[in-house]
């Protein structure tokens, strides 16, 4: 009997659409226009750019776009290509689309560096898949991804918090093991802050201060960087010190604080640069191109100011620019109308009739508050921050 030798595919490297065209594994039939619009785009416009915008409405199909690009660009010039996801949810959720509808085998990386999968890890290193991971995964100051040569950032518009995370120092009253060098910060800004100020960072009335926010005058801040400096070393720097991101996001800022801005809120201090210091990133700054997959880009410079680079060039789908587009979201202001009481009521009915929630609060205490209130009416089981 004679052997029967397997053919591999042959794929065609020629555009991103042809690619997908060639994929035999796909379970769709093939882009949208707008989506064949936007790689032909960027092939006569940006395929060598440093910086690239790409902006497709809404339920456009970006995940696709910018899968089929990503693996494009891995297969014809054999680059180490990463995709940013926001959270780890919307990583598996990628891997699952990019395997299970696309026909793309890639890696999803979470969790801890040390448990990555070294058969997945060597892969992605010898350019054999294209690496999916979170944006806290590039942005730290050991990471696993130290030389991209391709980086995807998918949701670039919302990414503001994970990229300036880095240089960002938040210390929560709310938090015990902030509340000693929280208590310690609030002595330094008492005498150069105003009286009312000062009250609202000691007792904060979570009712009345929840919207306030209140940035140091420069001016004062400069003053006050010889003591702050010698309380965050005396607090973050000591032997024991319980909160491992106050460390390595001191040793980030701490000999530019003034280049730095000191915000204020409801039981809460940051203190952070007002454009994050990208270009010293090694990682990120050193990829031979970042591409910025989009919904909307905002007010003119304000994905620049997000990502800390000079220029991005900003690239539409033809077939959908002269259309207006919503994005398919419905949104409440329960507390214009309705107390306290009356919201977590109306919050639990619509629980109940979803089936699934996730919840969004702007500190821990709130979290907690709003998980008591769960377990107690509801009885749903509940997921935190870490999980």
């Amino acid at each position: 009997m004679a052997f029967k030798l397997n053919k591999s595919t042959v794929l065609s490297l020629e555009s991103p659409e042809s690619l997908f065209r060639d994929i035999k594994t796909k379970k769709i039939p093939g882009p949208l226009a707008d989506q064949a619009d936007l790689w032909r785009e960027y092939q006569d416009k940006a395929i060598d750019n440093p910086d690239v915008a790409l902006q497709l409405p809404t339920g456009g199909g970006k995940t696709l776009a910018g899968i089929v690009l990503a693996e494009w660009r891995r297969l014809k010039f054999g680059e180490r290509v990463v995709f940013l996801c926001p959270t780890r949810q919307l990583v598996n959720q990628v891997v699952e689309q990019a395997s299970g509808k696309y026909g793309i085998k890639v890696h999803g990386f979470t969790g801890a560096k040390s448990a990555y999968d070294k058969n997945s890890a060597a892969e992605y290193l010898n350019c054999e898949r294209l690496a999916v991971t979170t944006y806290s995964s590039l942005f730290n100051s050991v990471p696993f991804f130290d030389s991209p040569q391709v980086i995807l950032l998918d949701d670039a518009h919302a990414a503001e918090q994970y990229i300036a995370k880095m240089w960002s120092l938040s210390v929560e009253r709310f938090e015990d093991t902030h509340r000693p060098l929280y208590e310690s910060l609030l002595s330094v800004l008492k005498p150069a802050i105003p009286a009312t100020d000062v009250e609202r960072l000691a007792n904060p009335d979570m009712g009345r201060d929840l919207h306030w926010v209140e940035k140091v005058p420069t001016p004062i801040y400069h003053t006050l960087i010889p003591e702050l400096v010698g309380v965050l070393d005396a607090h973050v720097l000591a032997p024991g010190y319980p909160v491992a991101e106050h460390r390595f996001v001191w040793s980030a800022i701490r000999d530019h604080l003034d280049a730095c801005h000191f915000y204020l809120g409801a039981g809460s201090m940051l203190i952070r640069p007002l454009l994050p210091p990208t270009n010293t990133h090694g990682p990120f700054a050193g990829a031979k191109q970042r591409i910025y997959m989009s919904a909307t880009f905002g007010a003119a410079g304000e994905l620049e100011r997000i990502t800390g680079r000079r220029r991005i060039e900003r690239l539409h789908a033809k077939a959908s620019w002269d259309r207006q587009t919503i994005g398919r979201r419905y949104f409440l202001f329960p507390q214009r109308s309705l107390s306290d009481d009356e919201q977590m009521t109306l919050c639990a009915k619509m629980m109940t009739r979803a089936g699934r929630t996730l919840v969004l609060t702007p500190d821990g205490r709130r979290e907690r508050r709003f998980r008591e209130f769960v377990e107690k009416n509801l009885h749903f089981p509940v997921l935190g921050s870490g999980h």
